[in-house]
């Protein structure tokens, strides 16, 4: 088995999706991982609806994660089609609120970005930091200083 990521923009806002699977892969390679992660950028009205419907919180968020070891998860996709028992999970980011974090919080875009990715793909892959004792935010934090280079080329679109 190897390492496959699949990033859909429903968006159209032409998010940078060679950049953002480069940063998948990383990820998954540096926490050992194998098989497929999906990223899907979806409009705020979509994460809203399925924030309300997974979560029961009628609001939009900026990243929602499904991992494929929930066998009682409803999965958004389909975003792949092909060999589901190879697949990892599904992240969704809504690039106008990860934007809005980024301005609210007096951050660069780019870096929201990456953080918002990574934090998705460690929920994947079992992270999870409303249980854990920090352990979640100790690796993200990790993760952004080793994979710098990847983070820094990151960046949202200007109509995001």
């Amino acid at each position: 088995m190897s390492i496959a990521v699949d990033v859909v923009d429903e968006t159209d806002l032409g998010v940078p999706t060679d950049g953002v699977a480069a940063l998948v892969r990383a990820v998954l390679e540096l926490e050992g991982a194998q098989g497929t992660v999906v990223v899907a950028f979806v409009e705020e009205e979509a994460i809203k609806d399925l924030n309300a419907r997974d979560r029961g919180l009628p609001e939009p968020t900026d990243v929602l994660s499904y991992c494929a070891r929930d066998e009682e998860a409803d999965w958004p996709g389909p975003f792949l089609e092909g060999d589901a028992s190879l697949e990892l999970g599904e992240v969704i980011v809504c690039p106008a609120l990860t934007r809005r974090y980024a301005e609210e919080g007096g951050r660069e875009q780019g870096g929201q970005l990456a953080w918002t990715i990574i934090h998705g793909v460690l929920h994947v892959l079992g992270y999870d930091h409303e249980e854990d004792e920090g352990e979640m935010r100790r690796r993200e934090q990790a993760l952004l200083e080793e994979l710098r280079p990847l983070t820094s080329a990151l960046c949202l679109p200007a109509d995001a």
